[in-house]
């Protein structure tokens, strides 16, 4: 997250906006990134279902957590927050509290997201719904990636 918010004081966000063709070339990037992801999620959701026993000492809880605190994606989204927050007089103190605070609502959201589906209720949910959501979220992602693959196409 420091290093996010650090990447969002230095304007990242006007570099890209003042270069047309490396946006292009990153909407395109991201457009593919989606496709993939949506790709694998048509894929799983063919495959047949395990069900997930719950863990003992919570260790669902912490796997799920430290895959949320992984997640690359996560860090730029908050870095595009940062960057839509913060104006170009910020100091660095400011630049500090506005990444900490990020980091610490990011960390709240993801140890809740955590707790919550590392219940053996949404466990079994998920288990019986599992398909549905997959093909769901391919749908989506596969729409969110030609949207983005056509808006870098249509400039």
């Amino acid at each position: 997250m420091l290093f996010g918010g650090r990447v969002a004081a230095t304007r990242m966000g006007a570099v890209l906006q003042g270069s047309a063709s490396v946006l292009m070339v990153l909407k395109i990037a991201g457009g593919l990134y989606l496709l993939w992801l949506a790709y694998g999620s048509a894929r799983s959701a063919r495959r047949p279902a395990k069900a997930a026993t719950p863990a003992l000492g919570g260790r669902w809880f912490w796997r799920g957590l430290l895959l949320n605190l992984s997640n690359p994606k996560a860090v730029v989204a908050w870095m595009a927050a940062l960057a839509v927050g913060l104006g170009g007089d910020d100091g660095a103190a400011q630049v500090i509290v506005a990444t900490l605070l990020c980091s610490a609502i990011g960390f709240a959201n993801y140890a809740a997201h955590a707790a919550l589906f590392s219940r053996k209720a949404a466990m079994a949910f998920y288990t019986r719904a599992r398909r549905w959501i997959e093909g769901t979220v391919a749908v989506l992602f596969a729409g969110a990636g030609f949207g983005l693959i056509r808006s870098a196409l249509s400039r």
